[in-house]
């Protein structure tokens, strides 16, 4: 089945728009602690918060940015579109919980 802009729109709306909103809340409002990881002997807040929030705001913005970006490219590239999506978006949770293991002790 081939991918059209209005699935490439709602993928990327969908997708991106959860970790955009997510990543601002967390960020803007240091909800480090909303995080199903987080615990409060081994982690800190502050650190979580700024990581997570900042890596999730930067993935869902980047997905947004994509499927923007492919207004102008022509039909035969709309699956390597949504596949760039979907891979940038797996990408940016895996070094998310990477950084959030490694960077986020106390």
């Amino acid at each position: 089945m081939r991918a059209d802009l209005i699935g490439i729109f709602m993928c990327a709306f969908l997708a991106g728009g959860l970790l955009t909103f997510l990543g601002g809340v967390i960020k803007h409002f240091n909800a480090g602690n909303m995080i199903n990881l987080f615990d409060d002997k081994k982690h800190d807040k502050d650190k979580v918060s700024r990581v997570v929030g900042r890596n999730f705001l930067f993935t869902g913005l980047s997905t947004i940015l994509i499927a923007v970006i492919s207004i102008f490219i022509n039909e035969v590239y709309y699956n390597y579109v949504m596949m760039m999506q979907l891979v940038l978006i797996i990408v940016g949770l895996m070094a998310t919980f990477y950084q959030f293991n490694k960077y986020c002790k106390k």
